[in-house]
């Protein structure tokens, strides 16, 4: 049985949460405060804590930011008002939670949503896909500079996180060809106005995107060319944000700027360890990746990719995109309009890209979000001349 610990200062809110999950499976915990909270979770085993994000004694953003450092595998939810934007902001940038509920409630929608976050954890921690992780040898090597930006970033010092980027040549050229890829209309000629225009929150993302193109640079002696699945992740990033912008009238979501950028990255790390054995070769094509996924890895990519994305600390719905980007109808996600823009994104890419369209769902898709495919084909052909 999972064990649920609620910690909020209001007793009718522990009490309106604890009824809603009276007839669930789940043991709940309640706590007034953050400090008894975490002296539970200190004798306790907990698999999920909901807190409130403005307690005193210890806020909720302080008290998860603890359980993130010291119990990482234990679920976080924030409880929030509409108003604690700064909380919001600081929770967002630190990713202390994976999901954020905002007060009132849906109680439907918030059990659904503990369910999902569940579901999602117990695919990613599962012993058969740590198995296949750890036999690829997948992960990116995070360079010392990077290494320093991260702690730059965490510290919030904008101006030193740019003077950071504005050293390193590479970096700088990177953050401002991704910058481009990733802001609607918009185009960025400089560190300063790159990061401006992606936000502190999103620049984590970035240095683990500059790790993974550093790690998929071709030698003279490889057999294959990353550049098809890098241009794939640039151009699926392009349409999603046309997507939203265009026929959503709407940003994505902030922390999920990049989410067209990073969700390929389980097939990108297949291709360079494929590469490495020398399995792949200069003309590879996008039904080719995909059919090195499902004999070596069966069909896993999606998996490891959100996988590495929870490992390298990005956000919940980034990783719920990469888990997800070919299974948008599936009934355990929580951020659907997400998951089905980058659905549609990625598949017009490689249409456009190596000509082909792999997606079977991309009709059901479009009906569900009430937009007409015809239309956006024809307003994406015009947009990418």
């Amino acid at each position: 049985m999972k064990k649920i610990l609620v910690v909020d200062d209001e007793l009718q809110i522990l009490k309106a949460i604890t009824r809603m999950l009276a007839d669930t499976d789940y043991e709940v915990i309640t706590s007034e405060n953050g400090k008894d909270a975490l002296a539970i979770i200190e004798s306790t085993p907990v698999d999920m804590v909901i807190a409130d994000m403005r307690m005193p004694i210890m806020d909720g953003f302080e008290l998860l930011k603890v359980v993130k450092e010291k119990y990482p595998k234990i679920i976080r939810i924030i409880l929030s008002g509409y108003a604690e934007e700064k909380a919001m902001f600081q929770a967002v940038l630190h990713n202390v939670a994976k999901l954020y509920i905002f007060k009132p409630w849906n109680n439907e929608e918030f059990l659904q949503s503990i369910n999902k976050l569940f579901s999602v954890d117990t695919i990613l921690h599962s012993d058969e896909l740590i198995k296949s992780i750890d036999d690829m040898e997948c992960s990116a090597t995070i360079p010392d500079y990077c290494k320093q930006l991260l702690s730059t970033i965490e510290k919030e010092d904008v101006n030193a996180v740019i003077d950071e980027l504005e050293q390193n040549a590479d970096l700088s050229a990177l953050l401002i060809q991704v910058a481009k890829s990733s802001i609607y209309g918009v185009m960025p000629n400089t560190v300063k106005q790159s990061v401006k225009y992606i936000g502190l929150h999103n620049m984590k993302c970035f240095v683990h995107w500059a790790c993974v193109v550093n790690a998929m640079k071709c030698k003279e002696t490889d057999t294959f060319d990353s550049h098809m699945l890098l241009q794939h992740s640039y151009l699926t990033n392009r349409i999603f944000l046309f997507l939203y912008e265009t026929f959503l009238h709407k940003q994505p979501p902030e922390s999920a700027l990049f989410a067209g950028l990073m969700h390929n990255i389980g097939l990108i790390m297949i291709a360079k360890n494929l590469q490495k054995k020398g399995s792949l070769s200069q003309d590879t094509q996008s039904e080719v990746y995909f059919e090195f996924d499902q004999k070596q890895y069966q069909g896993k990519h999606q998996e490891i990719g959100a996988h590495l994305l929870d490992q390298w600390d990005i956000p919940f719905p980034m990783y719920e995109v990469a888990l997800y980007h070919h299974r948008p109808l599936d009934p355990y996600i929580v951020n659907f309009e997400l998951v089905s823009c980058v659905y549609i994104a990625q598949s017009f890419a490689w249409k456009t890209l190596a000509g082909t369209e792999i997606e079977s769902n991309i009709s059901e898709v479009f009906d569900k979000l009430d937009l007409s495919k015809e239309e956006f084909e024809t307003r994406l052909a015009r947009y990418l001349k």
